[in-house]
């Protein structure tokens, strides 16, 4: 879908908010904070709160110009089971913003035949994630009014945005539906409200368990809307819901700070202030403790026995092993980031590959072929980027090949198949010889993860025609998957430059391979397979070739038997052969020929 999947809490990207001084965080209450200043984090750190940091996401700076459209996906960020944290925290005043990263909103995710997306065209400048961000956590927040639980919203000015959903097909990209949303519904009893800003506020008359505590912020809160007290049909009679408690009025007696029970749990609607971090302190530390004592168990006159000044025998030791390994893991953890960072730098070229288009993807196949081995590589696009022919060229002294590469939404027309067959022939009378070829490379369906995408995605008739006109078609997933290929021995490079010279649908697949069939029974897990061999020798240390569903993997004979006994080869009959990795049903199994 066009969104991100929410990640498990075991292994989140939110970062959880680590406590000072070496001291565990106290289980309960598990508290998640949405786009909270990094202050009232530290604060809830000192109080050695048990929280976690996510985001509903930031706004998007798309630019768009005249008769240009992006396709979006959410940049949200929280927890699969946040229906399991005791208290949820939403700062709905801040406006982080971002400028569009067109890497940022591929669609690698996406499984089946269907891949899904938001639109933001022209004239539309920025894209506001938020109000849709909100509209989907919502859900969870609504499940948390099952239990003993606290929502906590700042609010300020309400933001609407209107969405358009597109869904991405073979075909391209058509819209599925619009939708105009509030970040105001977090929840679904959230009250009727009107837009009015100000600064002077007050108590209410009948004075509430917050009272004290918003005694000491009167002077520092801004309010940005007013709410309607909900009413219900009782005695006759509309009358205002004993459910929902005014907190903070402004001048003209309207509500612009409220607490509303829903079911099991209390909503607390606050306004923005500017001393955000101590108001946040005092309440987790003394209000809330007050209110909801069911989920603050540790709150208390008998807390300093977890603080650390009164062990039990062996505990200082047991914590000092758990803050070692804790140590040892987050070092492991940073040096394993580093590498993998520095990984996707070096071989950028192949993710490129299979999801840019353009220049970009010009130069991801220019890098892809010198690594191949080809000596001679010119990119035009760097060295004649005012003309308008083949994308790369490659001199191989008696050969010569001429490359067109395009990345698109959809699959290849007629005509970009066949362009390169007018380059191939002006580039064969310019040198006075037909030892050109043409091979036209398609990143093709690029918003779609490679597996999901039509594979090949040439009809028969532009097959059939290339092959005709001595040209060649290929994809740059094929290209990707063979450089795994060659990585494990099981292609050749050499193999690979040949084939780029082929006519017709190009496919890099081991061709010096010999079939010895799929296996008719599997034992052990799949790690030992019954053949029949028919004139087709076999010896233990032997690499066999796997194929399963187009993918090819290699394994290596670890023994073999026949009638029961070992034996050191073979070359016909029934025989089992004892592999040193698994293999699912339905592999095929080849030797290479001699």
């Amino acid at each position: 879908m066009f969104k991100k999947k929410p990640k498990e809490h075991g292994n989140m990207d939110t970062k959880q908010v680590v406590c000072k001084d070496d001291l565990e965080p106290y289980r309960q209450p598990m508290v998640f904070l949405f786009d909270v200043e990094e202050a009232v984090a530290e604060k809830l750190n000192e109080l050695r709160i048990n929280s976690y940091k996510g985001s509903f996401g930031s706004i998007i700076e798309v630019k768009n110009k005249n008769h240009e459209e992006k396709f979006l996906k959410l940049n949200y960020d929280y927890p699969a089971n946040l229906h399991e944290f005791d208290v949820v925290m939403l700062d709905l005043t801040k406006n982080k913003s971002e400028n569009y990263d067109p890497s940022q909103h591929q669609l690698n995710n996406t499984s089946g035949n269907t891949a899904h997306a938001l639109l933001s065209r022209y004239p539309e400048q920025v894209f506001d994630p938020r109000p849709l961000s909100i509209n989907i956590v919502s859900k969870d927040l609504n499940d948390l009014f099952e239990k003993k639980s606290v929502i906590i919203a700042f609010c300020g000015s309400e933001h609407v945005s209107e969405y358009q959903f597109v869904e991405i097909t073979s075909r391209g990209a058509s819209i599925t539906g619009r939708e105009e949303l509030s970040s105001f519904r977090f929840y679904q009893n959230f009250p009727g409200y009107k837009s009015r800003s100000g600064r002077k506020v007050k108590l209410p008359e009948k004075e509430s368990k917050l009272s004290p505590l918003f005694l000491k912020h009167l002077d520092n809160i801004h309010f940005e809307t007013a709410y309607y007290h909900p009413t219900v049909w009782r005695d006759g009679k509309n009358q205002q819901a004993d459910d929902f408690v005014p907190l903070l009025l402004n001048e003209r007696d309207e509500i612009v700070s409220y607490a509303h029970f829903v079911e099991k749990s209390i909503v607390f609607v606050f306004p923005d202030m500017a001393d955000k971090p101590s108001f946040v302190s005092e309440l987790f530390k003394t209000y809330l403790p007050e209110i909801v004592p069911e989920i603050f168990p540790f709150h208390g006159e008998f807390k300093w026995l977890d603080d650390g000044d009164y062990p039990l025998p062996g505990e200082k030791q047991l914590l000092q092993d758990r803050s070692e390994f804790e140590e040892k893991y987050n070092r492991y953890i940073a040096e394993n980031e580093k590498k993998l960072a520095s990984l996707k730098v070096k071989y950028k070229f192949l993710s490129d590959l299979i999801s840019e288009t353009g220049g970009t993807l010009v130069s991801a196949v220019e890098t892809y072929l010198r690594w191949l081995g080809f000596e001679s590589v010119v990119n035009l696009d760097d060295t004649n980027p005012d003309i308008l022919e083949e994308d790369i060229q490659i001199d191989c002294e008696d050969r010569f090949l001429v490359i067109e590469i395009k990345g698109i939404g959809g699959t290849s027309t007629d005509k970009d198949c066949s362009q390169i067959s007018k380059i191939k022939y002006r580039r064969a009378e310019e040198r006075g010889k037909f030892d050109v070829f043409g091979l036209y490379i398609v990143n093709h369906q690029r918003y779609m993860p490679p597996k999901s995408r039509a594979n090949p995605p040439f009809t028969e008739n532009q097959i059939k025609d290339a092959g005709h006109d001595k040209r060649g078609l290929l994809t740059t997933y094929d290209l990707y998957k063979a450089y795994f290929l060659i990585e494990e021995g099981i292609l050749q490079k050499a193999d690979v430059r040949d084939s780029l010279f082929k006519t017709g649908l190009i496919t890099l697949e081991p061709e010096n391979i010999s079939s010895i069939g799929v296996p008719h029974e599997l034992f052990m897990d799949g790690q030992v397979a019954i053949v029949n061999l028919n004139d087709t020798a076999l010896a233990v240390g032997d690499t066999l070739i796997v194929r399963k569903q187009g993918n090819y993997s290699k394994a290596i004979i670890a023994s073999i038997q026949v009638n029961d006994e070992e034996v050191d080869n073979c070359n016909a009959g029934e025989v089992g052969i004892k592999l040193d990795r698994k293999l699912k049903k339905n592999s095929e199994l080849f030797v290479r020929k001699v």
